[in-house]
């Protein structure tokens, strides 16, 4: 009988400790390679799964999930590093409870549409409702509204000049076009002309949520080097 208790321990500590030592990196794998199935890819990719006391990632649950990565992508989204952290995660519904994080060097490039570019941006929210504050350079707002009054006028802006909180002066054919930038009832960024008979008519979509483009504006202010922004993000947009 004495013989069998101590087998019984001995078990019992056996699991316990391979339970501390292989479920963590077990689980970091299975979650790569579901991140890689879903479309994302980047290198020096690290994927860190830990949950306390261990034996709960079998019945899929983890505390805590951190993504860190170089020259990530997922679908039309890329970014030079991204860092995330994920909290009370169910593996088998794929849901958290808080995602945080950062990325920079955005780049969205929608199957249709211009390419936005964004210096950086800081998450945080829940997994279903995930809040960004973004940062634009003044380079971003210039590519961005240089490529849409292009579309809109045929021809580039030759200077963009901005001012705080949501004013911004462009130079079409030699016509100096004044304007602010404003959110839509859509989500969407768009520059309005204050004057009319000039080459740019109309409102111009700077960003525009829909397919490919994640991002439903909230807040956009200005300043004379760029602009911040807040949104929130629509994952679902990304592969739609």
């Amino acid at each position: 009988m004495r013989g069998c208790l101590t087998l019984l321990v001995l078990g019992g500590v056996i699991v316990l400790v391979g339970s501390w030592l292989f479920l963590p990196p077990v689980a970091a794998t299975v979650v790569s390679r579901e991140l890689s199935a879903a479309g994302f890819e980047g290198t020096a990719t690290t994927t860190v799964v830990t949950s306390d006391p261990p034996l709960e990632l079998l019945g899929g649950h983890a505390d805590k999930i951190v993504i860190t990565a170089r020259d990530a992508s997922f679908h039309e989204l890329s970014a030079t590093s991204l860092d995330l952290t994920l909290t009370d995660v169910r593996l088998i519904d794929r849901t958290a409870a808080t995602v945080s994080g950062s990325l920079a060097g955005i780049r969205i490039v929608p199957r249709s549409g211009h390419v936005l570019p964004i210096s950086s941006a800081t998450l945080a929210g829940s997994g279903t409702a995930i809040q960004a504050r973004l940062s634009l350079s003044l380079a971003n707002v210039n590519a961005i509204v240089a490529a849409a009054v292009t579309s809109a006028a045929g021809v580039a802006p030759s200077r963009l000049t901005l001012a705080s909180p949501d004013r911004v002066t462009i130079v079409v054919k030699g016509i100096t076009v004044s304007g602010r930038i404003a959110v839509d009832g859509q989500g969407g960024l768009v520059f309005r002309p204050a004057a009319k008979g000039l080459p740019v008519v109309g409102t111009i979509d700077l960003i525009r949520p829909g397919p490919g483009v994640p991002l439903l504006v909230r807040t956009a202010e200005l300043t004379p080097l760029g602009a911040v922004l807040t949104a929130t993000i629509d994952l679902a947009a990304l592969s739609g």
